[in-house]
């Protein structure tokens, strides 16, 4: 690997460890204001609310299980930067005589950050749907749920170095 794109990686990894830490941060405080937020008067209702906990779930579910995955799974995808060609290359911005190795390996690592951060803003998204369906009257596990979701999806994808240099490398 290029010592250029090595120490780009590294500084990239930097940034998203801290943006990463601030999300998970987010959405411990999303759940600890799922439990203090008052459900407001005359919402309160015996059992919670069947139908907003349950289109607030599948939506969840969905992002959890269909958006996230996908999302990783296209961004992520050495192949799609390695099928770049020259007038691609330049189109992200990068100079036209650039070696075509590194530049792919550059817009590997875009891809990357992006998908990552892109997966990351969906589970924590998560953790608000948990205080906002708290705050429309659904039934405090319900939404202390969505919280937990949100945490766990957010603790299964840190940033990580080998998957980023696997994928640099397959390039």
């Amino acid at each position: 690997m290029n010592p250029l794109v090595t120490d780009v990686l590294e500084r990239q990894l930097r940034s998203l460890r801290r943006l990463y830490g601030i999300l998970l941060a987010l959405a411990a405080g999303l759940g600890v204001a799922t439990f203090l937020v008052p459900v407001p008067e005359g919402l309160n209702v015996p059992g919670g609310l069947p139908l907003v906990e349950t289109a607030m779930g599948v939506l969840c579910a969905g992002m959890l299980l269909l958006a996230v995955p996908l999302s990783r799974r296209r961004l992520l995808d050495p192949a799609r930067a390695r099928a770049v060609d020259a007038a691609g290359l330049v189109s992200w911005g990068l100079p036209a005589d650039i070696d075509p190795t590194i530049g792919r390996q550059a817009v590997y690592l875009t891809r990357y950050s992006a998908g990552c951060v892109v997966t990351w803003g969906l589970a924590a998204s998560v953790g608000m749907y948990g205080v906002v369906s708290r705050l429309m009257g659904a039934w405090l596990p319900v939404a202390a749920g969505f919280t937990a979701a949100s945490l766990f999806t957010l603790l299964l994808l840190p940033p990580r170095r080998e998957t980023a240099r696997r994928g640099i490398e397959a390039i």
